[in-house]
C-alpha cells in the first residue's frame, strides 16, 4: 500500500515537475522563516531572564518635567543605592555600575585595547547571576584596584583562565588591577555586556552625597512578595527628603518653591526584564530592542499556522 502510494506521488511530482519544485520550496521557506521568527522572538523576550533573581531586580531611574521639558534618564545620583538599602526594608540589596571608558591593557608587552570595563559595587556579583570559574564572590571586588574578568577576556590576555593574582597594568597610568576572579562570559541576552569589573571604590566621586548629580546606573534586589508599587510611593518619599536639603544650594529657590512652579522630579523603578525592550531612557548603556517591531514579527508567526 505504502509502495503504490509513494509511486503514485512520484509520478504526479515528475508530470508536475515545475508546479510541485514551486510548491515544495514556498513551503520549505514559509517553514523556515516561521521558525526564524520563533527564535527571534524568543531571544528577545529571554533577555535578562537569565539572572536567578530576575522577577526581583530592578533598576532605578530618573524621571521628571521642567518648565516644561521632560527628564527620561537611566542613571541616577551617587547615595541613592545606599540610601535605599539602609532606608527602605523592602530592598534587600543594592548595587551600582559606571561605564569604565576604554582602557590600554599591557600584557606581557602585549598592549590590548579594552573597550568593555564598567565599574561595579562589590554587591554586584550578589544580585546578578554571574558565575565564577576562579576567585571568590563574596571577596573579589574587595578592594580599589581588583578587577573581575571575563573567561574569554582571560584567554585572550594570558591563554588561560587560571589567571587570579596577575596583574592588568593600564598604560601611561601608575594604576594597576590585580585580577581578583574570572567569571563566565556576560550571556548574550543580557542588557550589560561588559569583560572587565574593577571597584567603583577607586572612584572619589562614589562616595559623594551629592543629590545633584547623577551617572551611576543603580540596581536594587527586592525581598520576597515586595510590592513595587508601595516600594515607589517610599522611595518617592526618601528622594524628597534628601534633595530637598541641597535644593537651596544648587539651585537658589526651596525644593518646595521649585515644586509648586509645576515642576516635578523623581525616582522610579523599572523592572529588569523590561530593560531590553521597554526602555527610552537616555543615557541608557542597554542595547534597546524595538517592541513594536516583535509584535509584527508575533502577528506574522501566527499567520504560519
Amino acid at each position: 500500500m505504502i509502495k503504490n502510494n509513494l509511486k503514485i506521488a512520484w509520478r504526479n511530482l515528475t508530470r508536475n515537475f515545475s508546479t510541485s519544485f514551486i510548491n515544495i520550496v514556498g513551503l520549505a521557506m514559509g517553514i523556515a522563516t516561521c521558525l526564524l521568527i520563533s527564535l527571534y522572538v524568543t531571544d528577545e523576550f529571554s533577555f535578562d531572564r537569565y539572572n536567578e533573581h530576575a522577577d526581583r531586580i530592578v533598576r532605578v531611574v530618573f524621571r521628571g518635567t521642567v518648565k516644561g521639558g521632560t527628564i527620561n534618564e537611566a542613571h541616577v545620583m551617587p547615595p541613592v543605592a545606599s540610601t535605599m538599602k539602609s532606608e527602605l526594608p523592602e530592598v534587600e540589596e543594592t548595587a551600582r555600575l559606571r561605564i569604565g571608558g576604554s582602557p590600554l591593557f599591557v600584557v606581557n608587552n602585549k598592549v590590548f585595547h579594552e573597550e568593555k570595563m564598567a565599574f561595579v559595587d562589590a554587591s554586584f556579583f550578589k544580585i546578578f547571576t554571574l558565575p565564577f570559574i576562579k576567585g571568590n564572590l563574596s571577596t573579589a571586588i574587595s578592594s580599589p584596584n581588583s578587577a573581575v574578568i571575563s573567561e574569554s577576556t582571560a584567554l585572550k590576555y594570558f591563554g588561560t583562565n587560571d589567571v587570579v593574582g596577575r596583574d592588568l597594568i593600564i598604560k601611561d597610568s601608575p594604576n594597576i588591577l590585580k585580577i581578583t576572579g574570572v567569571i563566565k562570559d556576560v550571556p548574550q541576552n543580557s542588557h550589560f555586556h561588559f569583560d572587565v569589573f574593577t571597584s567603583l571604590d577607586a572612584l572619589e566621586d562614589s562616595r559623594s552625597d551629592s543629590w545633584m548629580t547623577s551617572e551611576y546606573y543603580t540596581y536594587a534586589l527586592l525581598s520576597k512578595n515586595a510590592s513595587r508599587e508601595k516600594l515607589e510611593k517610599n522611595l518617592a518619599t526618601l528622594f524628597d527628603k534628601h534633595v530637598a536639603t541641597q535644593f537651596m544650594a544648587g539651585f537658589g529657590m526651596s525644593y518646595q518653591e521649585y515644586k509648586k512652579t509645576g515642576n516635578k522630579i523623581g525616582l522610579y523603578l523599572q523592572p529588569l526584564t523590561d530593560i531590553h525592550l521597554y526602555s527610552n531612557f537616555n543615557y541608557d548603556s542597554a542595547l534597546r530592542g524595538i517592541y513594536v517591531t516583535l509584535i509584527f514579527l508575533v502577528l506574522l508567526h501566527s499567520l504560519c499556522y
